[in-house]
């Protein structure tokens, strides 16, 4: 005797329903780091009116999807990061460095990293530190630090 699945069991492949829209929209530049008025012009320079970049090579819902969950908490994040880097001075922070001390995980502290870069708000600093691993990692600094010679 063969059993068939009720109807009402959706299929094994069944498309995931949309994501509801998330709060706000407190996400990063995409891409180039311009705000709606060109570079940094925006008032609070860590909250855009612009979605994170979905990446053009990922498999296909998968990249946007990401892209709109994490604009609930991109600023949060971006802030974290930033205060991380700030209060490390001239001495600068790594990624990973970042990851320990705000707890964020790394897939997260990478693109927050490179929205501060992109809006001009950290740089590198040309330093290279070893990562846990052992591997050599950027030293980023707050763009202030770096202008006034070391004081944050």
């Amino acid at each position: 005797m063969i059993h068939r699945a009720p109807d009402t069991v959706p299929p094994l492949f069944a498309r995931p329903p949309d994501p509801p829209e998330p709060p706000g929209n407190d996400a990063a530049p995409a891409g180039t780091g311009a705000g709606v008025h060109g570079r940094g012009t925006h008032p609070d320079r860590t909250r855009l009116p612009l979605l994170p970049p979905a990446r053009r090579n990922a498999p296909a819902g998968t990249s946007s999807v990401a892209a709109r969950r994490i604009a609930g908490h991109a600023a949060a994040q971006r802030a974290d990061v930033l205060a991380v880097i700030v209060r490390a001075g001239a001495f600068g922070a790594t990624d990973s460095e970042v990851e320990c001390a705000t707890g964020i995980r790394a897939q997260s502290v990478s693109p927050r990293r490179g929205e501060l870069r992109a809006l001009g708000l950290i740089l590198d600093s040309g330093q290279r530190r070893l990562t846990p691993r052992g591997r050599p990692a950027a030293v980023w600094v707050a763009a202030s630090a770096h202008e006034s010679g070391g004081e944050p």
